[in-house]
């Protein structure tokens, strides 16, 4: 199973120099969603990464593959620059739908 990174070029470049070998810089939402939709294709991608502040963006399209598709997860993690501000936990919220557990930290 593979990773792979959708994010801002900075973001993406840290991924490639930890070593993560798919990693893709996206300027704008569309070029995001046609990633998403192109990765839904190849099975053998079982986490795609992207930044809160893309994922804020696309949530119709995070939604709709996390409720009809096992894989691949989708996780929204900070951009280099920082944590959206309208970020929300995109991990419990992603428990939450999958098993209908509410976690309270």
């Amino acid at each position: 199973m593979k990773i792979v990174i959708l994010a801002d070029g900075d973001t993406v470049n840290c991924f490639k120099l930890a070593g993560l070998e798919h990693a893709y810089a996206v300027k704008n939402t569309e070029e995001a969603e046609e990633h998403i939709r192109e990765l839904l294709e190849k099975p053998d991608f079982a986490v795609i990464i992207t930044t809160d502040h893309i994922a804020n963006r696309i949530r119709a399209i995070i939604n709709e593959v996390t409720e009809e598709h096992e894989f691949p997860l989708i996780i929204a993690i900070p951009s280099v620059s920082g944590p959206s501000p309208l970020a929300v936990d995109a991990i419990n919220e992603l428990i939450k739908r999958k098993t209908g557990i509410e976690l309270k930290l």
